[in-house]
């Protein structure tokens, strides 16, 4: 699961349906499926598949009854059956949502509550007993016939969750900050690794899951390079700054001549607006999106990928026929988007110089908790030297942030940040 959503209406009079729609809207970026449930209070009802078709047919989740609801987005890479499961006995339903990873099964976590709640245990007490023995790197939403919510962040922290509130009127939780505000609604809290939010119509309380051991909380710090949107505000700390910042850092690193900056649209452009200030040159609207935003290094289909590719890069041939072009990108993944880019500008628009310029350090293992980074064999950075990495994707240098230096740019932050993934592992220990 890329991405969660919840809304919880006071009053039984609310339909969230619409307010689940825009939220889904909002994280569109965290995944290209979806995945809703909504409670009436009396049974749970469920409707997922391909968000762009969900964009295309606005009504189709007004078929859904409820004043509560969850829901997730998540990339065909994913699986949803580890991810989502519903369950129910004797009149009495569930569903659960993960973002991450869980040690064992989401269904038997959701069978292991359901058997507490038949001997009862109130939702609170059953979820507490369950999780505290759960390990694993996730964020998590609960929801059951009885129209309560619960939503909790494990213990290591990577997977970021926020609370958010639409007035007295609703209660609104989403990974990332940005569903809060579209919605209308205004942030109030990242909720706390090991940390838990019960909501339901009558009661709002927070309490934390009970731990083992000393843990080392992190942040997953592809969230802040590549998976959040710009304006998004994860844990306290303002995505947009920090990837101007991280091009500030990446200007002080560059050491070539160059006639016009360009960012990769959309993620790279905060980068890309530091990285010119700095050397002092123009920043150009060099490429050109066509259609729905297509995120290509989630999509798992190679064919797909190289589509995307060419839908969200069109480039402005008035910006680079004839010169020396930077091209500033959050990351470098499998590294087809960006030669298949500098081929188009050698081939057809006769560019002098093609320096790559990326907002991350060099990607060297995926992660193990569900963060969407493709597996080690397919990262560029994993498999070649500097040199063959250049060569492979036809630039003429390729600079990249250190993990000292993106480290340094969240120095003041106080946020703790896992890096693993370029480290060679996840920094998180003690509890995963």
């Amino acid at each position: 699961m890329g991405g969660l959503v919840g809304v919880v209406a006071f009053d039984e009079l609310w339909s969230v349906s619409k307010f689940m729609y825009y939220g889904l809207l909002a994280s569109h970026n965290r995944g290209d499926n979806y995945i809703v449930v909504l409670s009436n209070g009396r049974d749970l009802k469920s409707v997922g598949g391909d968000i762009t078709h969900l964009l295309l047919n606005k009504d189709s989740l007004d078929q859904l009854e409820g004043y509560v609801g969850i829901g997730g987005v998540y990339s065909q890479v994913d699986r949803l059956d580890g991810k989502y499961t519903h369950l129910s006995d004797n009149g009495y339903e569930l569903s659960l949502l993960v973002d991450g990873y869980v040690d064992g099964s989401v269904l038997d976590i959701g069978r292991r509550l359901l058997k507490l709640v038949n001997l009862g245990y109130k939702l609170v007490e059953a979820f507490v007993e369950v999780i505290k023995g759960v390990r694993g790197v996730y964020s998590l939403l609960l929801i059951n016939n009885k129209s309560e919510v619960i939503a909790y962040r494990s213990v290591p922290g990577l997977t970021p969750l926020h609370l958010g509130g639409y007035g007295f009127d609703l209660a609104l939780i989403a990974t990332e900050s940005v569903p809060i505000n579209i919605l209308g609604g205004e942030l109030r809290s990242a909720v706390k690794p090991g940390e838990y939010v019960y909501i339901s119509p009558d009661l709002v309380t927070v309490g934390e899951v009970p731990t083992d051991g000393v843990v080392n909380h992190a942040i997953c710090a592809f969230e802040y390079i590549y998976m959040a949107r710009h304006d998004s505000v994860l844990d306290g700390i303002d995505v947009y700054s920090i990837r101007k910042s991280l091009g500030e850092e990446l200007g002080r690193r560059f050491k070539y001549d160059v006639d016009v900056v360009v960012g990769v649209p959309e993620t790279a452009i905060p980068y890309a607006l530091g990285f010119a200030k700095v050397l002092g040159k123009d920043l150009e609207y060099g490429f050109i999106s066509t259609g729905v935003k297509v995120r290509t290094a989630i999509k798992g289909d190679p064919l797909e990928r190289l589509i995307g590719i060419q839908l969200k890069l069109n480039p402005v041939r008035y910006v680079f026929s004839g010169r020396r072009v930077a091209i500033v990108d959050d990351s470098l993944v499998r590294g087809l988007t960006v030669k298949s880019v500098i081929q188009i500008l050698r081939n057809k628009l006769g560019v002098k110089e093609v320096h790559v310029v990326i907002g991350s350090p060099k990607l060297i293992t995926n992660c193990p908790y569900g963060k969407e980074i493709p597996p080690k064999d397919e990262l560029l950075t994993a498999n070649l030297s500097d040199e063959l990495a250049v060569k492979y994707v036809e630039a003429d240098s390729i600079t990249w942030l250190s993990v000292d230096e993106v480290s340094k740019v969240f120095s003041s932050s106080g946020v703790n940040l896992c890096t693993g993934c370029f480290l060679g592992g996840c920094l998180v220990r003690g509890w995963s």
